[in-house]
């Protein structure tokens, strides 16, 4: 039910008075009307998962220009074999480039041992991650055949080589939401932009509300917080600002993306 219903049939109801009315007499779809509720008036509100939780928070560790896979807890036993001999340069993407025409093997600089009752081998540069490596699922078998970082970057966190999709942060926060209120749904901790920029954590055709915050490490984490005003003056300011931004969204049947900057 939009705006233009609401013009045309004054009578009816809106769609939000409808959906808690649906939800205080609902007994078969409880869920989806909770659902419905919840990201029309609070898209970050927690919700449950299809299945019982057992992590408590996501942590991903994107180290750009970090120590090599095969350095740590990829051993590649055929590598450390033929380690010193050229290989061709037959890649489609360094073919024929510049500082490409001689290419040698080069085995991993330090060893690998089995840990654990899994077995699972782990450099000897992690010692410490090799006592816990029973607790850890370690995942070898993906890979691309991008060389160029941009177009790999971009397909780590979201999952598309060349156009941008939903990150990695905005999918989870769109499915599980979050139970600070005071804080943005991800928050993106990085000394600069990474390759491919605000893609890496943006929300894409997701609402605006599921895009990541960078926060800087330093003095200013983030630009502008301090305010320069003092806090009765910045008050006043910032109660202005939502009455003129409440008025422009219902004017424009409250759009989500309007919304979602109204709540940052």
């Amino acid at each position: 039910m939009n705006s233009r219903n609401e013009t045309r049939f004054p009578w009816l109801p809106s769609r939000r008075p409808f959906l808690r009315s649906a939800a205080a007499s609902s007994l078969l779809f409880p869920g989806i009307v909770h659902q419905l509720l919840a990201d029309a008036s609070d898209p970050l509100a927690p919700r449950e998962p299809h299945f019982p939780a057992k992590a408590k928070n996501v942590i991903f560790l994107f180290m750009t220009g970090g120590v090599s896979h095969i350095d740590t807890l990829d051993p590649k036993p055929e590598l450390t074999k033929r380690h010193g001999q050229e290989i061709k340069a037959d890649h489609p993407e360094i073919n024929n480039r510049p500082g490409y025409e001689r290419i040698y093997l080069k085995r991993p600089q330090w060893d690998f041992k089995p840990h654990g009752q899994c077995g699972t081998e782990v450099s000897t540069l992690f010692p410490h991650m090799a006592e816990c490596v029973d607790d850890i699922a370690l995942i070898r078998s993906m890979h691309t055949s991008h060389s160029n970082h941009y177009n790999a970057t971009l397909g780590m966190h979201t999952g598309s080589f060349t156009f941008s999709r939903p990150s990695l942060g905005a999918w989870v926060t769109y499915g599980l939401g979050t139970i600070n209120r005071n804080l943005p749904g991800f928050v993106v901790i990085a000394p600069k932009q990474t390759y491919a920029g605000t893609q890496v954590y943006a929300s894409d055709f997701l609402p605006g509300a599921f895009q990541g915050t960078l926060v800087v490490p330093g003095s200013e984490p983030i630009a502008n917080v301090v305010s320069r005003v003092p806090a009765n003056r910045q008050r006043l300011e910032i109660n202005v600002l939502q009455d003129l931004n409440t008025e422009h969204l219902k004017a424009r049947s409250s759009d989500p993306q309007l919304m979602a900057r109204l709540q940052t």
